[in-house]
């Protein structure tokens, strides 16, 4: 019962659209060019009986309308050679910029290790400094200790420096 049913209802709109079918076909109009006097290759192709009402109009619509794509389908290419070449300057600037941070990064590194450097040789040159400071102060302090000496031998004993000197 199903399958008859699914049969039924396109054989029924094939017999409705068969009867109104009648209608569709034109009958050539008293000044047509081609009404069985006159053949289709005399009166040419462009004729309304050939056509049909407004498919000349359709026709040059069509035909705009497949220029117009034509023109969109060249801008697409040449947009899509302009984004590959986009693509590609990009990817060359990306490559400098991550090449460019590597070398800034190498570079940070080297100066932090000369600034460590100098640091140290800093730190050297001070400890060489103090080293040098008290070397300075032991070779002062040794100066003064011979001065010291040498003093105390040039100065009279107490005893001496009590006596009267001889020629008065």
């Amino acid at each position: 019962m199903s399958a008859f049913r699914n049969c039924a209802i396109p054989i029924a709109l094939l017999l409705l659209t068969a009867c109104k079918s009648q209608d569709l076909v034109y009958q050539p109009r008293p000044d047509d060019m081609i009404d069985g006097r006159e053949s289709a290759l005399s009166a040419g192709v462009n004729t309304e009986m050939d056509w049909g009402p407004k498919q000349g109009l359709l026709l040059q619509e069509y035909k705009k309308v497949m220029n117009r794509t034509a023109g969109l389908e060249r801008e697409v290419d040449r947009l899509k050679t302009e984004n590959q070449t986009a693509g590609l300057r990009i990817r060359n600037e990306s490559e400098a910029v991550a090449k460019e941070r590597s070398l800034r990064v190498q570079a940070e590194a080297e100066s932090e290790s000369l600034r460590t450097r100098r640091r140290e040789l800093e730190g050297r040159v001070l400890s060489l400094n103090i080293a040098n400071a008290k070397l300075e102060q032991t070779a002062l302090l040794s100066k003064i200790a011979l001065l010291q000496k040498d003093l105390e031998s040039l100065t009279p004993n107490p005893a001496e420096a009590a006596a009267p000197t001889a020629g008065k």
